[in-house]
């Protein structure tokens, strides 16, 4: 028996022994970058390392197991290989030196590291060290069973080339079994040290998951200083100042004052403001990862990080080194993929809701900054020129006049409203947000746009082809767009940005013929509300027959979109081809909308299947057209109560036209009761 670390003899001329079975990669060509990412690969190796199964944040455990073989014996590290199975399915009691043979393991390259993860097609099939026979023995009495999933059966000459392999291999670095058993063992103890950076405290190590706020700082003297934030505040931290302070603007250099006073100015900070950021010296290898890419606006997960006072001893700062413990080629820094919301880190998933809560905040004080200088600014010029005109007395005195007419022309408004609201009987089952605007006509909201300005001293009048305006109106539905309602939810792929439910989705919609096949591919399906409503200007009840003849009233399509949508009907989208109680859900609360308007469609579109033709005008579909079904016309009057809804105007860039934009109009802050 040969002795532990030491290659054995395998008894046969080197012209017979046996090579790597066909089909099989030698492990340098993974990690020297010869073999694309995301192959499927066939492997053999020896384990040198093992992480038992441990519980992620998903439904799935996580193991790791570190191998190698002789293409790479000599070079001090192995091919790492991650396994994300159900508990059940995993290696079970992984010996030091077993060898693994591994079949459509997935090529993945992550943090400046080749290694492997594990594929739904992956079979991993373990032999225990000790009972491998040398040659001429075979290793299929050393095959250990395995779970059902693990079904690939090795062939004579792959148990041949293992006997072959496992007493070829140099084990002399791989640790006995005390320490490999040790090592395991504390990977399952390891305590959990995240946290928020609102709670580190000076002296200890965490882990973190941040986004890179500034773009890094590359020192030249085999470190790098990273700008990070989770949008969490800690009083140990700078006080960065929002823009337009006067602290913002005189600062030059580190944004932070830790180490000079030259370099990054102000307008190159892209993270919060307040003390929500923390500076992190990375030294090597964790800066090379972090150089090679554009590190502003990723999230990262790091690892191990000393948190302590800075040299000042002003404000806490953290600091990346080498693990001691660990190879060398170890990374603690982690670009985190936002790719599916089932298993994405649910702290990731607050971290992002945290910095969107931000930016809104963020933008809204920087309007209030700008509208309180404009007001300050012209209070300012208005308080001088009435100080020289006019005393104290009469300015109270104009200041209760303005009061007064301003109260008097919200009550006029008012009153005209509720007047409005009785002439027309409008339906009291629908209600809208409160604008504090008076009701505008459909044919007046569709007049041109004009815009005026003033060009070599000469005023100029320009048609714009829209503006973005709100409007309160009181409208009557007489068309829908897609006319089958089965229609009115749409699937698409989920994208990587669904992880916040409140998102703006994106727009890959499916067509109905491919649901299907998404499905059965294994694909992500999210189900969204989308149609259209047309709007025409509501008739007095007294009026309405006096109408009929006349020229026909403006109309405009109003799109509903997937929040809107909800608002309105209070409903959630679904498969309406196959939810049918939520479909006729739908159908309820539509009718209260448009009366009778789809029973009058359906009939319309029986007749003409049945060779009639309508005399009344063709109702257009949308200006964006959302599907090739054909429109039909309806020709008898509808029945349904007009309503008082908000409308707002937009624009759409006109992919035919180049430059070109496209007016639209949208349904919103509208709610059926």
């Amino acid at each position: 028996m040969p002795v532990r670390g030491q290659p054995a003899t395998t008894g046969l001329p080197p012209a017979t022994e046996p090579g790597l079975p066909a089909g099989f990669t030698n492990m340098s060509a993974i990690l020297d970058g010869d073999v694309p990412q995301g192959t499927l690969v066939n492997v053999i190796g020896l384990v040198k390392d093992w992480l038992p199964p441990k519980e992620t944040r998903g439904k799935d455990f996580k193991s790791s197991l570190t191998l190698s073989d002789l293409s790479i014996q000599d070079r001090g590290y192995g091919l790492a290989f991650d396994i994300f199975r159900p508990e059940a399915d995993m290696p079970q009691h992984v010996s030091a030196t077993d060898v693994v043979l591994l079949t459509k393991a997935k090529v993945q390259y992550r943090n400046l590291n080749w290694s492997l993860i594990s594929h739904v097609s992956t079979s991993i099939r373990t032999y225990a060290a000790k009972k491998i026979p040398s040659l001429p023995g075979t290793a299929q009495i050393a095959l250990k069973p395995g779970p059902k999933r693990d079904g690939y059966m090795p062939k004579p000459e792959e148990h041949r080339y293992i006997s072959y392999f496992y007493h070829r291999f140099d084990k002399s670095d791989v640790p006995d079994d005390q320490q490999f058993n040790a090592r395991a063992e504390q990977a399952l103890n390891v305590t959990d040290k995240f946290s928020l950076l609102q709670n580190v405290e000076d002296g200890r190590f965490y882990d973190l998951i941040v986004q890179v706020v500034r773009e890094p700082h590359d020192t030249g003297l085999g470190k790098l200083t990273l700008y990070v934030s989770d949008y969490t505040e800690n009083p140990g931290f700078f006080d960065k100042p929002w823009e337009g302070s006067e602290e913002l603007d005189s600062r030059s250099g580190d944004p932070y004052g830790y180490t000079s006073n030259e370099g990054i100015t102000p307008k190159d900070w892209a993270g919060p403001y307040g003390k929500k950021s923390m500076q992190i010296t990375c030294y090597e290898p964790h800066a090379s990862v972090i150089s090679t890419v554009e590190a502003v606006g990723h999230w990262v997960r790091l690892r191990n990080v000393q948190v302590k006072y800075g040299h000042d001893g002003r404000f806490l700062e953290g600091f990346m080194r080498e693990d001691r413990g660990a190879a060398a080629t170890r990374v603690n820094v982690e670009f985190l993929e936002i790719t599916d919301p089932e298993t994405i880190d649910p702290r990731l998933k607050e971290a992002i809701r945290r910095c969107r809560d931000f930016q809104k905040e963020k933008k809204k004080r920087t309007g209030e900054l700008l509208a309180a200088k404009a007001a300050g600014q012209k209070r300012k010029a208005l308080l001088e020129q009435s100080d020289r005109s006019l005393n104290s007395k009469q300015r109270r005195k104009l200041r209760r006049a303005a009061e007064k007419q301003a109260a008097e022309k919200q009550k006029a408004q008012q009153d005209c409203q509720v007047s409005e609201k009785l002439r027309l009987d409008l339906n009291d089952q629908v209600e809208h947000e409160a604008h504090p605007v008076p009701f505008t006509t459909i044919e007046t909201i569709l007049e041109p746009k004009i815009y005026e300005t003033v060009e070599d001293e000469k005023k100029i009048s320009l048609v714009v082809p829209f503006s973005n305006h709100k409007y309160r109106s009181c409208v009557r539905v007489v068309d829908f767009y897609p006319p089958s309602l089965e229609e009115f939810a749409r699937g698409r792929i989920q994208s990587d940005f669904d992880v916040l439910t409140d998102n703006e989705s994106g727009s890959d919609e499916l067509s109905s013929q491919d649901l299907e096949g998404e499905a059965s591919g294994g694909g992500r399906l999210i189900w969204e509300w989308g149609f259209a409503l047309q709007l025409e200007d509501a008739t007095p009840p007294e009026t309405a027959g006096k109408n009929k003849n006349r020229d026909p009233k403006p109309r405009l399509w109003a799109f509903v979109n997937n929040a809107e949508a909800q608002c309105l009907t209070g409903l959630h989208a679904t498969d309406l081809h196959r939810d049918q109680a939520t479909l006729e859900m739908l159908r309820e609360r539509m009718a209260i909308l448009w009366g009778d308007l789809e029973s009058k469609k359906t009939a319309a579109k029986l007749d003409k299947g049945k060779g009639k033709q309508s005399v009344r005008r063709p109702l257009e579909k949308p200006p964006i057209e959302t599907s090739d079904t054909e429109d039909v016309d309806v020709e008898e009057p509808v029945s349904n109560k007009p309503f008082a809804c908000c409308i707002e105007e937009y624009g759409v860039k006109d992919e035919e036209v180049g430059d070109g934009w496209v007016r639209c109009f949208g349904l919103f802050g509208t709610k059926i009761r």
